[in-house]
Parts: C-alpha cells; sequence; structure tokens
C-alpha cells in the first residue's frame, strides 16, 4: 500500500485518502475480513488529523464500498447480488428483488454490419446492419453489468430514443411489440477483464468477469436481439432454478 506524501496538495487530504483506500479496495488489499485500519492508523498513515480520516472513512462508506461498525471499525461492503437466471426475469425485476434500487446508463450505440456471430444469433445475412447499443447495469448506483446489445437496424429504427433518459430496454421493447422476451442459446464464461471493461466496472483488473453470450427470442422462439454481458464477478451470484435447467 502507498501512501499520499503529507506536503499541500491541490485537492484536500481527505479526498486524497477516499482514492487511495478506494483502489486499495479494488485490489484486494485488504484481509479476508475485509478489515480496514482503524481512523487513528488512516491518520498517522496519511499524515492527517483523525477528523480528517474520519471524513474520509464517512465518505467511503456513503459510497457504499464500507460499513463502519461502532466498537468494531470499518469493513468492506461486499453486498452480492443475487441474480435469478431464469426466464422472463428482467434485470430491474433481480435488483429489486434484493431491495437495491436498479438503474441503467446508456454508454454509446452505433450502426455497424453484423459480424459472423451477430448473423448466426439472428438470423441474418452478411452484412446486414446492425445497432450496437452499450449499456451499464447498476444496483444502488454501483455497476454490475455492462453489455453491449445488437439488434437489426432496419426493425428497430428509434430503439434507442425509444429507451429514453433511463436507458429503460423493457419499455423500449414493448413498444416495438415485444411485452415478453424469453431466453435462447447461451454461452458463459470467466475471464479476466481487458482495461475498458475494468474501468466501466470500476474494479481491479486483477478481479475476474463473467461474459455471458446470450439471444433472446420471442413466443415463437425466433430470435430478436443477442447481447455480449460481462459482470463484476465478485458482485454477482447466479441462481438457478431446477424446472428452468431442466428444460
Amino acid at each position: 500500500m502507498s501512501s499520499s506524501p503529507s506536503g499541500s496538495s491541490a485537492q484536500p487530504r481527505w479526498k486524497t485518502i477516499v482514492e487511495t483506500l478506494h483502489r486499495e479496495i479494488l485490489d484486494g488489499e485488504f484481509d479476508a475480513e475485509g478489515r480496514l485500519p482503524a481512523d487513528t492508523k488512516v491518520a498517522e498513515r496519511f499524515g492527517v488529523s483523525r477528523m480528517t480520516s474520519r471524513k474520509a472513512l464517512a465518505m467511503l462508506q456513503n459510497k457504499g464500498l464500507i460499513r463502519i461498525e461502532h466498537g468494531r471499525g470499518a469493513f468492506i461492503e461486499n453486498d452480492v447480488l443475487e441474480y435469478r437466471m431464469a426466464s422472463r426475469v428482467t434485470f430491474p425485476q433481480n435488483v429489486r428483488a434484493n431491495n437495491q434500487l436498479p438503474s441503467r446508463k446508456l454508454i454509446s450505440f452505433e450502426s455497424r454490419p453484423a459480424d459472423r456471430w451477430i448473423c448466426s444469433c439472428l438470423d441474418l445475412v452478411p452484412g446486414t446492419i446492425v445497432l450496437a447499443v452499450q449499456l451499464i447495469a447498476e444496483s444502488n448506483g454501483r455497476p454490475v453489468a455492462f453489455s453491449t446489445n445488437f439488434l437489426e437496424k432496419r426493425r428497430f429504427s428509434g430503439f434507442v430514443e425509444a429507451m429514453g433518459p433511463e436507458a429503460d430496454v423493457e419499455s423500449a421493447m414493448a413498444k416495438f411489440g415485444f411485452v415478453s422476451l424469453w431466453p435462447g442459446t447461451a454461452k458463459v464464461i470467466a475471464r479476466m477483464p481487458t482495461e475498458e471493461e475494468a474501468k466501466l466496472l470500476d474494479q481491479s483488473l486483477s478481479r475476474p468477469i463473467v461474459e455471458k453470450q446470450a439471444v433472446q427470442v420471442d413466443e415463437k422462439g425466433s430470435p430478436v436481439w443477442c447481447h455480449v454481458t460481462c459482470y463484476a464477478a465478485d458482485r454477482i451470484q447466479f441462481v438457478f432454478d431446477g424446472a428452468e435447467v431442466g428444460r
């Protein structure tokens, strides 16, 4: 662990402490119990007053990164989202079932020719133009996944606008006549993230992610859209219902 110099800096010292401890939390530099040093130790390390170190720890708690237990100390907050991999259970429904607040943010969108994988998923001919929509999915404001979603542009013209400012995928699909969709073929792998993926998920490069490549189909089994979704592996736990797995 590195400490900040005690000399003057361009930003408040408590903010420097927050940034340093935040990065160390993401890098897994604390013990298995997730206990952070006491505020006196933080003050000593950074050469600041206890009032400043306490403010920094309070800010980390406000961000949902730690919890402060009186008489015990500060601990990393490791709330794991239980995510049901069941038919017709959406991301917002999964998050709300964990008593947390779901949100999505639009990162980017563009038109591009469909590659071989997209063509095979959506039954398209090579060269068909698709819309690629990249989203961040959050639980209580913390990124848990990001996805790149592919839809045939001719079929879903205006899809991004239909999502609205909340990036509401389900409402947009309903506007195009798809109130309910079912999971089709899916492939799941675990791997290490790229720099861009780690940045989007606000995690360390040393922490693994789970990548899911999947197709969503309508009630007739026809493909509607496909996506590649990357989940922060230590923030989510997949739950498979026996009836679903047996299908």
